[in-house]
C-alpha cells in the first residue's frame, strides 16, 4: 500500500499489525517504479520490520469477550458484564449479551461513545488552556496512530486511546494540539510540546512500551 503525501520529504515503511500489509509513505511524485525499486533496496529493513510486527502481535492481549473479563479505561480495568439490552458503563462495560463477535461489536461502539465524551472534553480543555484552536475531532479506530492533525484544524484520535492512564491520553491530546503552532516534528515543535506538558518524555515512553497492551483488539 502506497500513501502519497504532499509534506513528506523522505520514504518511510511500515507493517499495518491489522493484516501484516507493508505501508510505503512517499512523497508526492515518486513512481510507484521507484517505490518498487528502493523497496528491493531496503529488503532487510523490511524484514525487520516483519519481524518487530510479529513480535508485537504475539504481545498482544487475547480476549474472549465473555462475561468477567476485564478492559481497560483511563488506565484502571473494569468487568464486562451482560444485559438484556443496554448499552453503557457503570463502574463496568454494559453490552448487550450476545456471541463473541456481536459483543465485541457492541463493545466497542461503547468504548467510540465514551472516547467521544472524554476526549472532546478534553481538547477542548486543553485548547482553552493554551489557547489554542482546532476545527473538528474525530473518532477512528486505527491500531497504529494515536491521533493525528492536519493544516486545516481537524484532529483525530483512536478510541483506544481511553484504555491508556488519563496522563497519557492528556499528553497524546497536547502533542496533537501542538501541531496547530507547527506542522512537523522540528526542534521547535518539541519545545510547544514541552512547554505544555513538561514530563511529556515520560509519557511518551510509556507509550511505546505498552502500545501492545492498548492497541491490541
Amino acid at each position: 500500500m502506497i500513501i502519497y503525501s504532499p509534506r513528506r520529504t523522505r520514504i518511510a515503511f511500515s507493517v499495518r499489525p491489522e493484516d501484516g500489509r507493508l505501508e510505503i509513505r512517499a512523497p508526492q511524485g515518486v513512481s510507484e517504479k521507484r517505490l518498487l525499486e528502493i523497496a528491493t533496496a531496503n529488503r532487510a529493513v523490511i524484514e525487520d520490520l516483519y519481524r518487530r510486527m510479529e513480535h508485537y502481535r504475539a504481545r498482544l492481549p487475547r480476549f474472549r469477550f465473555f462475561e468477567g473479563e476485564h478492559f481497560l479505561l483511563l488506565g484502571r480495568e473494569y468487568e464486562l458484564r451482560f444485559s438484556r439490552r443496554i448499552l453503557a458503563f457503570d463502574d463496568a462495560f454494559i453490552v448487550p449479551r450476545g456471541d463473541g463477535e456481536a459483543v465485541k461489536n457492541a463493545l466497542e461502539k461503547l468504548y467510540r461513545r465514551l472516547a467521544r465524551e472524554m476526549i472532546g472534553r478534553k481538547v477542548r480543555e486543553q485548547a482553552d488552556r493554551f489557547n489554542l484552536t482546532y476545527r473538528t475531532i474525530r473518532i477512528g479506530g486505527a491500531s497504529t496512530r494515536w491521533g493525528s492533525c492536519n493544516r486545516n484544524g481537524d484532529l483525530n484520535f483512536t478510541w483506544k486511546l481511553i484504555q491508556c492512564p488519563e496522563p497519557v491520553v492528556d499528553y497524546v491530546i497536547i502533542h496533537e494540539l501542538a501541531h496547530r503552532l507547527e506542522l512537523n516534528h522540528s526542534a521547535r515543535f518539541w519545545a510547544a510540546v514541552r512547554r505544555m506538558c513538561p514530563d511529556y518524555k515520560a509519557r511518551q515512553q510509556f507509550l511505546k512500551e505498552n502500545a501492545a497492551r492498548f492497541s491490541g483488539w
